[in-house]
């Protein structure tokens, strides 16, 4: 090489290529991917029903505070909080999505209160995406002469008929366990969705279930006046 030729890189003062070496490191997807990821926003309404068109959202979607749907001329939402119970059916504007109920701008609101186990239908909510979650309970003791005393529920429903979302097609036993003698059943669910009130015999009001589906399972109390059939989701969803 003649010495007449110096390269550029060589003749770059020190101070200057170490600052262009920590800017090609942060423009780096290395460097970016180390950066922590915001943390999702906890979900605060169930989406019950929604019109063909909408964009963004689906039945049985969870949606967090502060999130926005619009909706035109005719069309309808149907949300269920589900810390406050609240169900609102809404038509047209823009809604924004809050912690106990929504801000309608533009449009027209039907609100009003269904029964429902909301703090455990927030905790239930926090876990549905998570694969390979299972529940484990302790099982009662039963001292000589004693009857092992019942689990206690983790979530109560209002109707006799639920809701079951799974994260996969596949069967849904169903156990009473409040009275001996009764066979288990099982619920073949072709999709990811089941309304139970579209498939026969619900479950006895009062009763003492554990519902499972996959790895997960849960111990459902039927309320005492709970009523068959169908309506919201609120107040009789069990999603795995």
């Amino acid at each position: 090489m003649s010495a007449a030729f110096q390269s550029p890189v060589l003749k770059m003062p020190v101070r200057a290529a170490a600052a262009g070496t920590l800017l090609l490191l942060a423009a780096s997807p290395l460097a970016q991917a180390a950066d922590p990821a915001p943390a999702a926003a906890a979900p605060t309404a169930l989406v019950e029903d929604v019109s063909d068109g909408v964009a963004g959202v689906q039945p049985m979607d969870y949606l967090a505070a502060g999130r926005t749907v619009t909706l035109k001329a005719g069309q309808t939402l149907t949300l269920s909080y589900l810390e406050s119970c609240v169900n609102e059916t809404i038509t047209g504007g823009s809604v924004t999505v809050g912690a106990r109920e929504s801000a309608v701008q533009g449009g027209s609101i039907d609100r009003h209160t269904l029964p429902c186990d909301g703090g455990k239908l927030l905790l239930a909510s926090n876990e549905a995406g998570k694969a390979g979650v299972t529940v484990f309970r302790s099982a009662p003791i039963a001292l000589p002469g004693m009857k092992a005393p019942l689990p206690k529920p983790d979530l109560t429903l209002f109707k006799t008929h639920p809701v079951l979302v799974l994260s996969a097609p596949g069967p849904v036993a169903i156990e009473r366990l409040d009275v001996q003698g009764v066979a288990p059943g099982t619920l073949n669910v072709p999709g990811t969705t089941l309304d139970t009130a579209k498939a026969g015999a619900g479950l006895e009001p009062g009763g003492l279930y554990r519902i499972s589906a996959g790895q997960k399972s849960f111990v459902v109390k039927i309320d005492e006046k709970a009523s068959a059939g169908g309506g919201p989701a609120l107040g009789r969803l069990i999603r795995f």
